[in-house]
């Protein structure tokens, strides 16, 4: 009779220890952007979530998910991404202050409008990668932004 009990105990762990590694792999978190530093309310903020390298900071189009933040100076800009699964990610934001949906520049190709990285790192000179600027997400995160106006 012993080995009977055995046999389904082990049974009993092998499914538990597979719906708990099932749950893991296909968990769902929510990632909540706060933004600090902006030098005015105008415009809007855009936020690109990239999960892979390629297009990170500056082209949106190949970006995992979006959005948009309207700005109003009564209140603090935040933003939420629901439903993503574990992984790593870098966000890039622009502070688009004429609302025209692309990032201005000079005739150098400096940035005139506020940009930011989910990392706190300095941007000092280049575009950041996204290596430098990615974290792993397997929990509920808040993030803050900080703003740069590199001009």
């Amino acid at each position: 009779m012993q080995p009977i009990r055995a046999k389904y105990r082990n049974l009993s762990l092998l499914l538990f220890s597979g719906l708990c590694l099932h749950l893991h792999v296909h968990a769902q978190f929510q990632l909540r952007i706060q933004v600090e530093g902006l030098r005015n309310y105008k415009g809007q903020l855009l936020l690109s979530l990239f999960n892979q390298a390629e297009g990170f900071p500056d082209q949106p189009e190949k970006s995992f998910r979006q959005m948009k933040i309207a700005l109003h100076a009564s209140q603090q800009p935040e933003g939420v991404w629901q439903d993503l699964p574990a992984g790593f990610y870098a966000v890039a934001l622009l502070h688009d202050e004429d609302a025209d949906g692309r990032i201005d520049v000079n005739w150098l190709g400096i940035p005139t409008e506020g940009v930011g990285i989910s990392t706190r790192k300095k941007m000092l000179w280049g575009k950041p990668t996204f290596p430098s600027a990615s974290f792993y997400l397997s929990h509920d995160t808040t993030i803050v932004i900080r703003v740069h106006y590199l001009l």
